[in-house]
C-alpha cells in the first residue's frame, strides 16, 4: 500500500493539476504547479551541490531549473559557472550569454563572463564586459569589478591600465582592505617595490591585522633588504597566524 501511495503521489505531481471534490460534491481545481518556485528550488539545489563538488548533483538540478523556467536569466548564470567549474569553458561562455541575452542590465552576468574570457587571456574582450558590467544602472559590486579589470589588464602587461583600475577600485570601496592587499601582493610581484610600499602604508592605517597584510610587510623588507623588519614582522606571522599559507612560507624563506 504505502509503495502505491507513493507512486500515485509522483503521479499528481507529475500530472501538475488535479480535482478535488468539495463537501457539496463540487469539483475545483487543486492548486497548480508553480513552475516558477519550483525552479527557484532547483536552482539553490544545484548552486549548493556546486559548492559541495558534486556535480552531477548540480548539473542534473540546474538542467531541471532550465526546464521548468527557459527564460530565466539567472539559470543561465547557473549553469555557466557550473561549466566554469568543470572547465568546459565553451559551454560557460554561451551560458553567460545567454544570460546577458535575457537581462542586458545585469552587471554580474558581463562581470562573470569578464573574469572568464581574461582567463582564456582574451584581455580585450574581458575589458570590454568589465566596462559593460559597471555601466549598468544599479549595478553595486563596482569596486570588485574594477579589481577584476585590474587584474586582467595587469595580465597582459599593461600596467598604467592596471594602476588605473585599482585606484578606481579602492576609490569606490572607500578604500578596501582586501583590495588594497591584492593590488600590493600584485605589485610585488611585478618587483615594483615602492608602490607596494604605499599600498602597504595605506593598508597599515587599518587596526584589524590579516597574514596577508602580515606577510606582505615582510616581503617588502624582504625586498628592502631590511632584516629587523623582516624578523619583527615574521615573528609577528608566526604568533598570530601559525597555521596560515603565508606562515608556512615565511619558514621556508628563513
Amino acid at each position: 500500500m504505502r509503495i502505491l501511495l507513493l507512486a500515485l503521489v509522483a503521479a499528481v505531481i507529475s500530472t501538475g493539476c488535479v480535482s478535488q471534490r468539495t463537501v457539496d460534491g463540487k469539483q475545483t481545481p487543486a492548486q497548480q504547479f508553480d513552475a516558477k518556485e519550483a525552479s527557484r528550488t532547483r536552482l539553490a539545489l544545484g548552486l549548493q551541490y556546486l559548492r559541495s563538488g558534486n556535480f552531477e548533483q548540480a548539473k542534473a538540478n540546474l538542467e531541471r531549473a532550465r526546464d521548468y523556467t527557459p527564460e530565466n536569466p539567472d539559470v543561465y548564470t547557473g549553469l555557466a559557472y557550473y561549466y566554469q567549474q568543470v572547465r568546459d569553458f565553451t559551454n560557460a561562455e554561451n551560458y553567460y550569454r545567454t544570460a546577458i541575452r535575457l537581462n542586458p542590465q545585469d552587471g554580474d552576468s558581463y562581470n562573470n563572463l569578464g573574469v572568464l574570457l581574461c582567463g582564456q587571456k582574451r584581455y580585450n574582450e574581458a575589458d570590454q564586459m568589465f566596462r559593460k558590467a559597471v555601466a549598468q544602472s544599479g549595478y553595486v559590486k563596482i569596486a570588485s569589478t574594477y579589481q577584476n579589470a585590474g587584474r586582467c589588464a595587469a595580465g597582459q602587461g599593461d600596467l598604467a591600465n592596471a594602476d588605473r583600475y585599482y585606484e578606481l577600485a579602492l576609490n569606490h570601496s572607500g578604500g578596501s582592505v582586501n583590495i588594497l592587499e591584492n593590488y600590493a601582493s600584485l605589485l610585488i610581484a611585478q618587483k615594483r617595490f615602492d608602490k607596494a610600499a604605499t599600498m602597504i602604508e595605506r593598508r597599515a592605517n587599518y587596526p584589524q591585522l590579516s597574514a596577508q597584510y602580515v606577510w606582505l610587510e615582510v616581503q617588502l623588507a624582504v625586498a628592502q633588504n631590511d632584516k629587523n623588519k623582516q624578523r619583527q614582522f615574521g615573528e609577528l606571522l608566526l604568533q598570530r597566524f601559525p597555521n596560515s599559507s603565508q606562515a608556512r612560507e615565511y619558514k621556508q624563506l628563513r
